[in-house]
């Protein structure tokens, strides 16, 4: 079983980072960052979208078999096979370091070891939805950290510097390691952003997740509305397989990576690209210090969020925006 969503053809997991986070990821500010709580008050997924997460749930079942719908109410538990936690032992160890594989959890993450593998790393249609909540309305929000200033250019006010940092309409939105799509699916339905893309490395991946596509856009399925099918068809909506370090500069508003299982020279290579995009939002499970040693520049961290995974572990994501447009 393949326990990393792939952004690129290296495999091997970047050296655990131990640098203490500061609020605003540079040096001297004061404490580490609040995270967001998981057990809060249960989100609402819409019924058409937890309905292509279970689609998808039964379509990419045998490849690593676990499910999402247990999202917003919890995780489920099931018996391991002695095959199966040995997988898994091996699997945590290759991926996060011998610490993790031991049972110990990085600094401000749970480890939940009664719970299945987290496999190439889905997270839950409710934290999802719960951080497409803060990505609308992240120019007013409460972070843990304000805003940088910017400059507007000439002839506009501060309001117009931050035009676009909000997810909607007229955002585009690209997943960086896309896997099945569920998470490029929810932005298109969700969000209704102006365009969603999603790039996966492995082929298999990619292949389900386009027949995916062509099932939800060919009328057999009836929770899927005209208005649904019409925000999940090309060119609006597009899943591609390829290596996303050699794309080019990913000029979306907003960029999601589930990248804690990227190695150091895929998130390297990554660093380049992001420098030459026009983004405004980057929403990355990697501490900020490493990306500032890898030579990602004009960001700042503006807000960490705990993310859970379909096999019951909690991540932080770090959401960060451009300092300037």
């Amino acid at each position: 079983m393949c326990t990393e969503t792939c952004a690129s053809p290296a495999r091997a997991h970047a050296s655990k980072e131990t640098t203490g986070e500061t609020n605003s990821g540079t040096p001297g500010r004061a404490s580490i960052a609040p995270v967001t709580p998981t057990k809060s008050a249960p989100v609402r997924v819409d019924a058409t979208t937890r309905s292509v997460y279970r689609h998808i749930d039964k379509k990419t079942y045998l490849d690593w078999g676990l499910t999402s719908d247990w999202s917003v109410e919890g995780p489920r538990k099931r018996r391991r096979t002695t095959t199966e936690a040995e997988t898994e032992a091996e699997a945590n160890e290759n991926a996060n370091g011998e610490a993790k594989a031991n049972g110990e959890a990085r600094d401000g993450e749970s480890v939940d070891v009664n719970a299945a593998s987290e496999g190439y790393g889905e997270m839950t249609e409710g934290s999802i939805e719960r951080l497409f909540n803060l990505l609308r309305e992240v120019s007013t929000a409460d972070l843990d950290s304000p805003l940088p200033v910017r400059t507007p250019e000439k002839g506009r006010s501060n309001a117009d510097a931050w035009a676009g940092l909000d997810l909607g309409p007229d955002s585009t939105f690209i997943d960086v390691g896309s896997g099945y799509g569920k998470v490029v699916f929810h932005a298109a339905l969700s969000a209704k952003v102006a365009k969603a893309v999603g790039i996966e490395y492995v082929p298999s991946r990619a292949q389900k997740a386009s027949e995916v596509q062509a099932e939800l856009l060919s009328g057999a399925r009836p929770f899927m509305t005209d208005e649904a099918r019409e925000l999940v068809s090309p060119p609006r909506c597009v899943l591609e397989q390829g290596d996303a370090t050699t794309r080019g500069p990913l000029n979306y508003t907003h960029i999601y990576m589930y990248d804690r299982v990227f190695n150091k020279k895929t998130l390297e290579l990554l660093a380049r690209q992001l420098n030459r995009s026009k983004f405004q939002v980057l929403v990355t499970y990697q501490r900020v210090e490493l990306w500032r040693r890898l030579g990602l520049r004009n960001f700042e961290h503006v807000h960490s969020f705990t993310m859970r995974t379909t096999g019951g572990q909690n991540f932080k994501a770090y959401v960060c925006v451009r300092a300037n447009a």
